[in-house]
């Protein structure tokens, strides 16, 4: 059974790291090109596609787990985590949560490679790179420790709303075209999404409830506090994984910043929403988005 999850974790990563760039080359430099896609959006449009799809069934198939699952109680019972470690053992890992742990590691490992050759570069790529280094070593670390339910509901709760972000940048890519043309029913759609998004963010069910309160109330609690007293007392890695759950709690705090700043400007001043990670954006470098066009369409090929 060993060998099965160690295939199907070389079999992602293998299609992870080099299909990419054949789909990225693809809809780049073929379907952006027919469907006449802004210039300034040919290399960000393949790359929410590709992260629409592995985030929306990523986490279709992490929220089955947490909700279906009879014995995985852990995002309803956080300290349920340790019910298997009560005689002293470590508990067996469900195929599901090997499944999980094969899959994202797979993933992060591409998301290292994208993040410093593939995507486009943003004031918080550095920032990226760090929060990848940082998931690939805690996935590596709770998984020899056996502290894996810990890291599936990690991993659950930071992956709730990147799915709907990468419908709402699509949307926002493909509502106006080079040739004149404007979708009103693809705006409508992007804006709507990006709406339930930037609400999501604020007071329902995706950052800030995921990531800034369920986070620790769930994950700190069930992790920190439940480990002191039902967790195993002889884990040399958990002093690491504790530190690195905190940093990675900081690292929301601070991408909160950038929603919070980019919905206050829309609220402000009227303009459309804009990526405010992106250096070619008229938040950012304060021209207008025809100059911005005018400047991808001279580095274009």
């Amino acid at each position: 059974m060993a060998d099965f999850y160690v295939f199907h974790y070389c079999n992602i990563l293998y299609h992870s790291s080099f299909a990419y760039s054949p789909l990225k080359i693809y809809i780049s430099e073929s379907w952006v090109a027919r469907n006449h896609i802004f210039p300034r959006y040919s290399a960000k449009f393949p790359e929410s596609v590709w992260k629409l799809s592995y985030y929306g069934l990523s986490w279709l198939f992490s929220l089955s787990v947490h909700t279906c699952v009879s014995n995985i109680n852990s995002f309803s019972d956080p300290l349920s985590i340790w019910d298997g470690w009560s005689h002293g053992e470590s508990p067996p890992i469900h195929p599901a949560i090997r499944v999980i742990y094969a899959t994202q590691a797979s993933f992060y490992i591409h998301s290292v490679y994208a993040t410093l050759y593939l995507d486009p570069w943003r004031k918080d790529s550095w920032l990226m790179f760090i929060h990848h280094f940082i998931a690939l070593s805690m996935l590596l670390l709770s998984y020899v420790d056996n502290f894996t339910l810990c890291g599936a509901l990690l991993l659950f709760l930071q992956d709730s709303s990147d799915a709907m972000l990468e419908m709402a940048k699509i949307g926002m890519y493909l509502r106006r075209r080079k040739n004149g043309v404007y979708y009103k029913s693809i705006d409508f759609a992007g804006s709507t999404i990006f709406v339930l998004f930037a609400a999501n963010c604020l007071k329902s069910y995706s950052r800030v409830l995921c990531r800034l309160y369920w986070y620790p109330c769930k994950l700190l609690y069930g992790t920190l506090y439940g480990a002191v007293y039902l967790g195993p007392q002889d884990a040399s890695s958990f002093p690491v994984l504790g530190l690195m759950l905190i940093l990675i709690y900081a690292m929301n705090i601070y991408w909160f910043n950038f929603i919070a700043r980019m919905l206050w400007r829309v609220a402000t001043t009227g303009e459309e929403p804009e990526d405010n990670r992106e250096w070619d954006t008229s938040a950012v470098t304060g021209l207008s988005k025809s100059t911005l066009d005018a400047m991808a369409e001279k580095k274009t090929p």
